[in-house]
């Protein structure tokens, strides 16, 4: 197949038919003498063997982007050479033990951007990402389990080390240890953290918060604001002590929440810990979900927006524009809106944005009439709040949601 080239620039294969592995990786060291520069496969072994790349391809100087997926094991060789190497994405593969990506990464001087989902160890349970160039890092890990067909392991630690990092994308079970440091440059994180409640998880929080404490724009979704805040309430309420304290996050303007329950405690605290944000956007609402008889007076109080004794200075002097996502014009939702309408007083622009579902065979004008309806009565209570901002415009739209169809604005 390959007689007649001298070089080969890109090669993808990905099937769902099985192969020896002797075959795919006559395939990998043909293309390797052939220069090639883009290589991407994923291809499953015949009786779910684990796939050993050949050594050669750690060696490829003429390679730019590396995909590999589907059960290859990196048994990495002590010395790596991939000079040319500027994207890697490792789908769902092994490392043979706890220095296989940091040898893999030394190899890599050019690297700028790092993809990782799903990948386990056979008897590693260390991920050390150092690079000295890489600006995208994404690393996705929603199973348990880290440790090849092994769950319950302790000992799980992520480091990361990446001084030029620009763009952070972290969705993992928590770890042990989370070591992140020289992030100077960080301009977006987006964070997902599954969550398990106990001490050692807050500080792990704590600590990988703290090193993305530079960044400007920051995603958090439920998973990470429920993690920090349960701990915090329930090992606070027992021994009335915790070492975990948010960072100051010095420029960030931007803040994202992907939560239906932010613990609104911690929401206060990080509020006041983000002196110049300017946009915030709850991306779920205010949504509290709980069985009351299991909670009692504390817990309540922390689970319902409680405004906090000083008005964080972003409200003063910063916040220009906030977003509300999935209102509902309950009690709840008009109470924290009134708050921040109240006190935030460089207010620009206030966004309320609701759904309504309408089914297939509902008459489009009886519809109509009912959001608009809604939106009048909600309208005119928010325009009825007191606002510290005299420029400030409040702008209400209601989604139409067609059952099992698009979505609209009304």
């Amino acid at each position: 197949m390959l007689e007649r080239v001298s070089c080969v620039d890109k090669f993808r294969l990905k099937c769902c038919q099985s192969y020896d592995v002797s075959q795919a990786n006559a395939w990998v060291a043909a293309l390797i003498k052939y220069r090639i520069k883009e290589l991407d496969l994923s291809i499953p072994v015949k009786h779910s063997t684990d796939h050993v790349l050949p050594w050669d391809l750690f060696s490829c100087r003429t390679l730019v982007v590396l995909k590999l997926g589907t059960k290859f094991l990196l048994n990495v060789p002590a010395s790596v050479c991939l000079p040319s190497l500027k994207i890697l994405h490792l789908d769902s593969v092994k490392f043979s033990d706890d220095d296989s990506v940091k040898r893999l990464l030394v190899g890599c001087p050019m690297l700028d951007e790092l993809g990782m989902n799903e990948c386990v160890g056979k008897d590693a349970c260390v991920i050390h990402i150092c690079a000295p160039v890489l600006t995208k890092l994404r690393y996705r890990r929603e199973k348990k389990n880290y440790l090849w067909g092994t769950a319950e392991v302790s000992g799980y630690k992520i480091v990361i080390d990446t001084p030029a990092l620009l763009y952070l994308e972290l969705i993992d079970y928590v770890a042990d240890v989370y070591l992140v440091k020289n992030l100077k440059n960080i301009v977006k994180a987006y964070i997902r953290i599954a969550e398990q409640y106990d001490e050692t998880n807050s500080k792990a929080i704590t600590d990988l918060l703290m090193g993305i404490s530079e960044v400007q724009c920051l995603h958090l979704y439920n998973d990470c604001t429920e993690i920090f805040d349960q701990v915090k309430f329930y090992y606070v309420k027992a021994v009335q002590k915790i070492d975990s304290e948010l960072p100051i996050f010095h420029n960030l303007t931007s803040l994202v929440l992907s939560a239906g329950y932010v613990g609104w405690e911690w929401l206060s605290q990080l509020l006041a810990k983000s002196p110049c944000l300017e946009s915030l956007v709850f991306e779920e609402g205010y949504h509290i979900e709980f069985d009351r008889d299991e909670y009692d007076e504390e817990d309540d109080k922390r689970l319902h927006w409680n405004p906090p004794q000083n008005v964080p200075s972003c409200l003063l002097l910063n916040l220009k524009v906030i977003k509300f996502v999935n209102f509902l014009g309950d009690d709840g939702d008009l109470k924290m809106v009134e708050y921040f309408l109240r006190n935030a007083e460089v207010l620009e622009k206030l966004i309320i944005q609701a759904n309504g579902t309408v089914g297939e065979c509902f008459d489009m004008t009886a519809a109509a009439l009912a959001i608009a309806e809604q939106q009048l009565e909600v309208t005119t209570k928010l325009l009825m709040l007191p606002r510290g901002s005299k420029t400030c415009q409040i702008e209400f739209v209601i989604l139409r949601h067609k059952l099992g169809g698009s979505v609209s604005p009304y």
